[in-house]
């Protein structure tokens, strides 16, 4: 079971994993040595990556669209390493429910996201339901506030 103070330390590395440690360390009151040894022993057991979130429209990336897919499942191999190899896919998921996959992809256009789905169709998928995104409302925000912290526990 993780600490309330460790909790408190994941939020403020949820919230910007950027901050100093200097600064981390005054707001939830924890010596820097301990903040960064957690850092480090976190870093070997569930922290995954340290990353940044963008707005892919200010990039010119103005299409994101999620995609559920049934695939065939002689076909799910070479789906798989055809996603995880595509530029243009952000996150893959494999789910279950009516469909195998998730699929997150970003693109400059619509015809770039075209050529991407005719190239999916090759992959023996049986289903296809296509959302674009309109609008981001909320991303990446569990345990990055203290208000999240009561949900642990």
């Amino acid at each position: 079971m993780v600490k309330k103070k460790e909790l408190l330390l994941l939020s403020c590395l949820r919230s910007n994993a950027r901050d100093t440690l200097t600064n981390i360390s005054k707001k939830i009151n924890m010596p820097i040595s301990t903040i960064f040894d957690k850092l480090k022993e976190y870093e070997k057991s569930f922290i995954c990556k340290h990353t940044t979130l963008m707005d892919f429209k200010q990039l010119g990336f103005d299409i994101r669209i999620h995609l559920l897919l049934k695939v065939n499942r002689d076909k799910r191999s070479s789906f798989e390493n055809f996603v995880m190899n595509a530029p243009s896919v952000n996150n893959v998921y494999r789910i279950n429910n009516l469909y195998d996959y998730f699929v997150e992809a970003i693109f400059k256009n619509i015809s770039d996201f075209q050529v991407f789905a005719d190239s999916v169709e090759s992959f023996g998928v049986t289903d296809i339901a296509e959302h674009f995104v309109v609008e981001e409302l909320k991303r990446e925000s569990f345990m990055s506030e203290k208000i999240n912290l009561p949900l642990i526990n």
